[in-house]
């Protein structure tokens, strides 16, 4: 009598199993819908021509950021070995920067998308995010974390969140005005469109 009945204990179990059951589908959806639009159509055409644009022009700004960092850090060592640290890690970041920078505002002008650096910029925010979320996995315990920050911070927060700026508002400043419509409606036309 004092026991309970066992099919009380296992209704939470369960809704908890179909809850995650349920997360781990609409997960699945969601990559299943990223990689299809990565694919191609029938007719040969990317089914979204912007996503693998931005994800190819992606991987090579960040190859250009690791080289610019390994450049400017071997230029700079001697020059600002007498700052303080804080002065000497900013200013080599900034300089950094400004070379991807610089070669996305290159990219900006002769390519006629002008959001194609603005979604450069998104996928390095993505990359950024997720190796901040492996390396805590993998540090987690260690004492290194706070080590990781500062380094994730001057390597890949300055330049990743320069590069958003300035491309966001050169993309707002270049994106096409929306078309007015010259053209009024017949009068006779409001009187018969249906609510």
């Amino acid at each position: 009598m004092g026991t309970t009945p066992s099919f009380h204990r296992n209704k939470p179990d369960t809704e908890k199993e179909q809850r995650r059951t349920e997360r781990r589908k609409k997960w699945d959806d969601r990559a299943k819908r990223f990689w299809k639009s990565l694919l191609f159509t029938e007719n040969g055409k990317p089914k979204s021509g912007f996503l693998i644009y931005t994800f190819c022009l992606s991987i090579v700004f960040l190859l250009l950021y690791i080289a610019a960092f390994g450049i400017v850090v071997d230029v700079l060592a001697p020059v600002t070995q007498t700052w303080p640290v804080f002065l000497g890690n900013l200013f080599g970041s900034l300089c950094a920067s400004m070379v991807g920078i610089l070669a996305g505002l290159i990219l900006h002008r002769l390519l006629p998308d002008k959001r194609l650096m603005l979604g450069t910029h998104l996928w390095l925010a993505l990359y950024a995010v997720a190796a901040v979320i492996t390396m805590l996995i993998l540090l987690r315990g260690t004492g290194a974390v706070r080590e990781f920050f500062v380094f994730a911070f001057w390597f890949g927060v300055i330049p990743i969140v320069l590069g958003l700026l300035v491309f966001y508002l050169l993309y707002r400043k270049d994106r096409p005005e929306p078309e007015e419509k010259t053209e009024e409606e017949p009068e006779w036309k409001k009187y018969i469109r249906r609510s």
